[in-house]
């Protein structure tokens, strides 16, 4: 509602139709045919799934990866036939989701109903490489990757002890991806990395902009680093900066993509949420080869 709030959940934060047109590696566009500034996510009425037979999903740790297991459930509500989990930290499926979805969640691997759809695949580390990664892929209709993260460290240690792994690991699933000539790819990252974005129409853009100058600057490069990746790679990715994504924020079934000289979106959005705009993308895409900002209806303002 003011400034105050919306710095304190700046601060919670860090701890549009298809083109078939050709592009080179390196051409990135985000000019798409023009979408309903509000999309249902989630829902019967959202992108249905009875294309995509298996869904590859990434997560790290941290709020920005928070979102890639939510993209699990996600992908289960849209009835994916499979999908296969890579990630550093299982046990965190068992552990509490760090959000606000009302029923909260339980491991979807101990669950009767979905444990046949899924795999689990653990890997040690995103540091070394991951022999084999490429099998993983073989017959995936998308890939949602997760292994970003924008907190300085204060929370999760080990952010600081293993070390960044958005560009590190971003790297081998580009290439595993493009071995296995799996093209899709949505992947996270953040608005007010760079200087002059001016993508979400919001004074608080300057001021995510300054922590990233600031006790956030190993996450920018990091982001940065993984989004050049993308850029140069010959995927059709799309690279998801969403607003908001507090803990405590309760998923409303639906989300706003930025669109350029509209109202900025709103301050606050579910990590659930997010999931389901990822996957929806992962499913229909509507942008190829760019980025887009997301957030909660016009108006609303940041958790406090």
């Amino acid at each position: 509602k003011n400034r105050a709030s919306l710095l304190h959940g700046l601060i919670s934060a860090c701890k549009h139709g298809n083109t078939s047109k050709v592009r080179t590696p390196r051409e990135q566009t985000t000019t798409m045919k023009v979408n309903p500034h509000e999309i249902a996510g989630g829902d019967p009425a959202g992108p249905s799934a009875a294309t995509c037979r298996k869904l590859v999903v990434l997560y790290g740790i941290g709020g920005l990866s928070d979102v890639g297991r939510h993209a699990i459930m996600a992908g289960l509500e849209k009835n994916v036939e499979h999908i296969t989990v890579i990630t550093e930290y299982p046990e965190l499926d068992d552990k509490n989701w760090e959000c606000g979805c009302i029923d909260g969640h339980t491991n979807p691997f101990n669950d009767e109903a979905h444990a046949s759809k899924l795999t689990m695949v653990k890997i040690d580390s995103w540091k070394n490489e991951q022999a084999n990664l490429v099998e993983h892929f073989h017959g995936a209709d998308a890939v949602i990757s997760c292994l970003g993260h924008r907190q300085p460290g204060w929370k999760n240690t080990e952010l600081v002890t293993k070390g960044l792994i958005a560009r590190d690991g971003n790297k081998q699933v580009i290439k595993a991806m493009e071995e296995a000539n799996v093209s899709r790819v949505v992947t996270i990252s953040s608005f007010g990395l760079n200087r002059g974005d001016k993508t979400w129409p919001h004074w608080a853009s300057k001021l995510m902009r300054l922590f990233f100058l600031t006790f956030m600057r190993k996450a920018r490069k990091d982001l940065q680093a993984m989004e050049k990746l993308f850029n140069e790679s010959s995927l059709d990715y799309l690279i998801v900066k969403p607003v908001g994504i507090g803990e405590d924020v309760v998923p409303a079934g639906k989300y706003f993509q930025q669109e350029p000289g509209k109202e900025a979106a709103g301050g606050n959005m579910a990590k659930m949420d997010v999931a389901r705009f990822m996957v929806d993308e992962a499913i229909q895409p509507t942008t190829v080869r760019g980025s887009k900002v997301v957030g909660s209806a016009p108006g609303t303002p940041m958790s406090g």
